[in-house]
């Protein structure tokens, strides 16, 4: 019995009784192409006006915008250049994701000029705005 092969395309005709597809090898696994953090953005919780009671507790709240399921290593950094501890936090779905972060400052009777950013470190580095904070402290 001979054998016949001829070729349609991308399938194959095998001694003329069997349709043959070439099969691709399986992908690895293989992130996704593209950055995974495309943004980061900072806003404080709440704007001072006047004199306040310190040391003052402020709260910022952080975005993060992802375009997949990542896990995010994030810090946060203040105008001397100081860093809080790393933070990790898996992001399930693409989209805005909120961080937030508390920080206590000021002393009776002195003035606060000062300011906080996001900084994702992982899987790519990214900085957000920069927030200023100034207030004067009550006596």
């Amino acid at each position: 019995m001979a054998g016949y092969f001829r070729f349609f395309g991308p399938m194959i005709l095998v001694f003329g009784l069997l349709l043959v597809s070439p099969v691709a090898a399986p992908a690895g696994n293989k992130p996704p192409a593209g950055p995974a953090v495309t943004g980061v953005s900072l806003q404080p919780a709440e704007k001072f006006l006047g004199p306040q009671t310190c040391p003052k507790v402020m709260v910022f709240q952080g975005h993060i915008t992802t375009t997949r399921s990542v896990a995010v290593t994030y810090t946060w950094v203040d105008s001397h250049g100081r860093t809080w501890p790393e933070h990790r936090r898996r992001f399930s779905l693409p989209g805005i994701n909120s961080v937030r972060h508390t920080w206590k400052l000021g002393k009776r009777g002195k003035m606060v000029d000062e300011w906080l950013q996001l900084k994702v470190t992982s899987p790519e580095e990214k900085l957000s705005n920069t927030v200023p904070v100034r207030f004067t402290c009550s006596k």
